[in-house]
């Protein structure tokens, strides 16, 4: 059987005895948009190897213990003359396989628009080493999608993706000669550079623009302008690059980005908690409803704790209680709270009692 098929898991028998490497599309921040296959991955990792923002995304779904090794790291025992020596994603890659391990490379995006995952894909082929690809969404897709910009209509229009970070003139040129939709991936200090590309190569400066940062997340923010005033936009509103480190900042230039059509489509930052961070001061336990359903409405929960539930300091003071529930001792019983019920309930498992230890009873 081909250990790179899609039909394998590298959980099987198959992959016993050496390691396998799993490049995975992490999508272009959101962890609601991994994928399931990316869930399952994750959950059977032994190492997992990601940039910091990448981490943040994916190791909710890792399973416990599993190791989280730094990209570059200083390697102190093969320093010479007093050099040290920087690992990169790579070799770690290959570290953890060649030991036998289940190696999950997570990236931004998708792994097949990734050039460093393609080249170290090429090394673990070339060691033999068995790999699998579990694509993620595309950040230059994602994104526009987030910010309410489809970039396609029902005529098919035109779409030409750009990353502004190596095009050169002749990519600007035919870019520009499309009256299509262009994306272009950039950074924010760099998109008044790359619409002033396009306004030479011939796209009119009236052309509408929105610009997305920290795309698909709470911290996602849109502006509309034009190719032609996008940097008086920027610069009117002291918008300084950003904090996102290597993640792109997403461009969409063309009809389809008109502010008009954006209102109406701009369903995540309308959302009528986005943004908004929120304590959540429940216990751990009781925390996570309340958090997804923040979530939903695109607050930022914080969950701290400031209670903590414990059993009575002496057994017997609920011993006596529930003894008296059943001797009919009390003509009332109130609970203050879900965790009262749950105690009660958790002592009368405890003697083999059930709800009819109430009989009688006011609640």
């Amino acid at each position: 059987m081909n250990p790179t098929s899609p039909t394998t898991s590298p959980l099987s028998p198959a992959f016993a005895g050496h390691g396998h490497v799993t490049f995975l599309g992490a999508g272009p921040g959101d962890p609601g948009l991994l994928t399931l296959r990316a869930v399952e991955a994750l959950a059977g990792a032994d190492v997992l190897i990601a940039e910091p923002e990448v981490l943040e995304v994916v190791r909710g779904h890792a399973r416990a213990g599993v190791s989280t090794p730094e990209l570059t790291v200083v390697d102190e025992a093969s320093t010479t003359a007093g050099v040290p020596v920087l690992r990169d994603a790579a070799n770690l890659v290959m570290e953890a396989a060649r030991g036998g391990r289940r190696v999950v490379r997570a990236v931004t995006g998708d792994p097949g628009l990734d050039g460093n995952a393609g080249a170290e894909m090429l090394v673990c082929a070339a060691e033999g080493i068995p790999f699998e690809v579990v694509p993620g969404v595309a950040t230059a897709v994602g994104v526009p999608a987030y910010a309410g910009v489809p970039l396609r209509d029902a005529q098919g229009t035109d779409v030409r993706f750009v990353d502004a970070r190596t095009a050169d003139e002749r990519c600007w040129t035919e870019v520009g000669a499309s009256d299509g939709t262009v994306v272009v991936s950039t950074s924010l200090d760099s998109v008044a550079a790359a619409a002033g590309e396009l306004v030479a190569a011939g796209r009119k400066p009236d052309t509408p623009l929105t610009v997305t940062i920290a795309g698909t997340t709470t911290r996602q923010r849109t502006w509309n302008a034009t190719l032609g005033t996008i940097a008086q936009v920027f610069k009117q509103g002291k918008i300084l690059p950003s904090p996102e480190g290597h993640r792109p900042v997403i461009a969409v230039v063309g009809e389809r980005s008109a502010p008009a059509q954006r209102d109406q489509l701009s369903w995540f930052e309308s959302k009528p908690l986005f943004g908004w961070r929120v304590l959540v001061p429940r216990t751990k336990e009781q925390a996570a409803s309340l958090s997804d359903q923040l979530r939903s409405y695109g607050a930022v929960p914080h969950e701290v704790p400031t209670i903590a539930v414990e059993p009575p300091r002496t057994p017997q003071q609920m011993e006596r209680a529930v003894k008296g529930l059943v001797t009919g001792r009390y003509e009332w019983i109130a609970f203050t709270s879900v965790n009262a019920v749950k105690a009660v309930r958790e002592k009368f498992e405890e003697y083999g009692l059930d709800a009819r230890a109430f009989a009688g009873i006011k609640v």
